[in-house]
């Protein structure tokens, strides 16, 4: 079976958005270069896209609104980040389909995971909406998603270029993973992702890959060579 043959990619709103910008045009060019490679090397790609470059949940005790309404804020701008993947990705040739965890007339609709795992073998899938629950993480959304359409890895897209011991920016001894096991993982108590979202993934066997998302390109170049990141895996063959 061909390596990383289907993907789900969690893809921070951040990395979409540069400084003092909605969205940055450089990135997503860069972004859609590396997903027509993908395609062209007959991978399978679906996205879990966030919202933090529209809106940061953070913010919503300085507005003081309501913590429910800002989590249905942020599960929008993902709607509008999602439509944008869209848009550029076809725009390039790349047939998408964008679905939400609710309808959007129009833009976007709930599918079964059936009919997601069947399009996803011709077509970029874009996932936004969150959950469509408050008070739950892309983090979840994410591991749900790759639980649904039997992803054999979820690449999470980061600002740092994998997994560390400690934090790589305070610390400049700071030891890089390679590869790790789940329960390794959490023995050491590394920050990777939502404990529940981790153990998720653990449980169906779907490996975790952390890679550095700035340079899109850093995506192409995990699929030939795992060690551009960090690789979580169910066991650690040493």
């Amino acid at each position: 079976m061909q390596p990383f043959k289907r993907l789900l990619v969690k893809l921070s709103g951040e990395l979409l958005g540069g400084e003092n910008i909605v969205f940055s045009a450089p990135y997503l060019d860069a972004l859609c270069n590396a997903v027509s490679a993908l395609k062209q090397s007959d991978r399978e790609l679906a996205f879990v896209v966030g919202g933090g470059n529209i809106w940061r949940g953070r913010d919503a005790e300085r507005l003081k609104i309501d913590s429910t309404d800002a989590d249905y804020v942020g599960m929008l701008a993902t709607a509008v980040n999602g439509l944008m993947l869209k848009s550029v990705f076809e725009s390039r040739g790349i047939g998408t389909e964008l679905v939400s965890s609710f309808n959007i007339d129009g833009i976007a609709c709930r599918k079964h995971p059936s009919e997601v795992r069947e399009l996803i073998k011709q077509q970029v899938v874009v996932f936004v909406g969150g959950t469509g629950m408050p008070h739950l993480t892309t983090d979840t959304l994410a591991a749900i998603r790759a639980v649904e359409i039997g992803a054999d890895t979820l690449v999470k897209l980061t600002k740092v270029d994998g997994v560390y011991d400690k934090d790589p920016e305070k610390y400049k001894d700071a030891k890089k993973f390679d590869r790790i096991s789940f329960d390794e993982a959490l023995q050491k108590r590394l920050e990777i992702m939502d404990l529940a979202a981790f153990e998720l993934l653990r449980d169906h066997h779907i490996s975790v890959a952390v890679i550095k998302g700035t340079d899109p390109k850093a995506l192409t170049r995990f699929v030939d060579n795992p060690q551009e990141g960090t690789l979580v895996l169910p066991t650690v063959e040493v």
